[in-house]
């Protein structure tokens, strides 16, 4: 094949079968995109890209291609965007791609990837200017990627001109004219708990991005996850994660959405959550977590369904009261009621103090000089001093 002056290579959406070509990769020095995606191609990724290659964007999302990932894709450096999302690939996790300077964009979703999330042995996992990660519906296992957190550099700021992505142009010949035109990225991930499709991912710089749902990881979520302050959305949903929602999470100023849904997460919503304003999506459903749903600020607007199969929680949103366990309550109303009892309480108690001391007195009479009075002052007696009783155990 001889276009060794090929910058872009554009077959996506096509009807094209077939294996992929192997040279794809290696036959121009000059190609910045090869943008494969949305057909029916079979067998291996391109396994050959040479060194120094120009290569920016490389999609080949939604194919039938298999197998693993080449590692001679370390030989593009200057790759910004990875997605071979939607296809039949098993492999383990590509950690040496964290190598690459400027790569921004990697979705590895809907595949049959397996293992830790980790570096492989002493090897160090940098991927220092990553915006988008989304492993999400593969097989991974292992403990929550602590490590790769902290090599996440990009994840951590909100600077603008730390983030942007390199701009580059296509050249067209229109008539006797060369005109360039924007190259931009489409790129499909969850928002929200919606499919959303970024058409020009390039002016949305600032979205920040993890996506590990739907695998196998466990443990629980580190406090360092409240490091990744640029972090916009954040969904850790259908694992096997345990313990405590951190409460760092509240760092996370830019946060919009935090999917935390079907896990065995237990204990108490942080009510630092209600501090992230930006927050607009919600779902801690289906894990074992108590006590009260924090009421104010964004978790006024959030509905019943983002809380639901929680047994152990309460509050408006679930239509379920929370018990305060605390003791008894100190409102003016209870104190007024409390004052109110004791009034009565001690209004019956010198009624009755009073009543049977004539009693008494009528006893010592009647016992003397009429039996049968006697004997129907003692039955009063006792009728008193029962109610009297009564009206001390209902209060106490």
């Amino acid at each position: 094949m001889q276009l060794k002056s090929l910058m872009q290579l554009d077959l996506s959406f096509n009807n094209l079968r077939g294996r992929t070509p192997s040279c794809l990769g290696n036959f121009s020095q000059l190609l910045e995109r090869l943008d494969l995606k949305w057909n029916k191609l079979s067998g291996l990724i391109p396994q050959t890209y040479m060194i120094g290659n120009s290569l920016r964007m490389i999609d080949f999302n939604n194919n039938n291609l298999l197998g693993e990932l080449p590692r001679a894709l370390v030989n593009s450096r200057s790759l910004e965007f990875f997605d071979v999302s939607y296809n039949n690939i098993n492999d383990s996790f590509p950690f040496w791609l964290g190598d690459l300077p400027e790569l921004k964009v990697l979705s590895l979703s809907n595949n049959e990837f397996h293992g830790d999330i980790r570096c492989s042995g002493n090897m160090t996992c940098t991927f220092s200017k990553l915006h988008i990660i989304d492993l999400s519906h593969n097989q991974f296992s292992g403990s929550f990627p602590t490590e790769m957190i902290h090599s996440l550099k990009a994840m951590n700021t909100s600077n603008a001109s730390q983030l942007q992505y390199e701009s580059y142009l296509m050249w067209n010949n229109v008539g006797q004219y060369l005109i360039s035109t924007d190259v931009f990225y489409s790129f499909t991930m969850s928002n929200k708990g919606l499919a959303r499709v970024y058409e020009k991912l390039q002016k949305f710089y600032s979205l920040i991005a993890i996506d590990i749902s739907s695998n196998k990881i466990s443990g629980e979520i580190p406090q360092v996850i409240g490091e990744l302050k640029g972090l916009v959305l954040l969904n850790l949903s259908n694992n096997n994660l345990i313990g405590s929602i951190p409460s760092s999470i509240a760092k996370l100023s830019n946060l919009e959405a935090l999917d935390l849904s079907l896990n065995s997460l237990s204990g108490k919503i942080p009510q630092q959550l209600a501090q992230i304003t930006f927050l607009e999506y919600l779902n801690v459903s289906f894990n074992n977590l108590t006590g009260p749903i924090p009421e104010h600020n964004q978790f006024s607007t959030f509905k019943g369904d983002s809380f639901e199969g929680n047994q152990g929680l309460c509050g408006d949103q679930l239509l379920k009261k929370c018990i305060d366990h605390a003791g008894p309550s100190t409102s003016d109303d209870d104190d007024d009621d409390d004052n109110s009892e004791s009034f009565v309480e001690l209004y019956w108690t010198v009624v009755l103090i009073g009543y049977s001391g004539g009693l008494v007195a009528g006893v010592a009479l009647g016992s003397t000089y009429f039996p049968q009075v006697f004997a129907w002052c003692r039955d009063c007696l006792s009728v008193s001093v029962i109610i009297l009783l009564n009206k001390i155990f209902e209060r106490h």
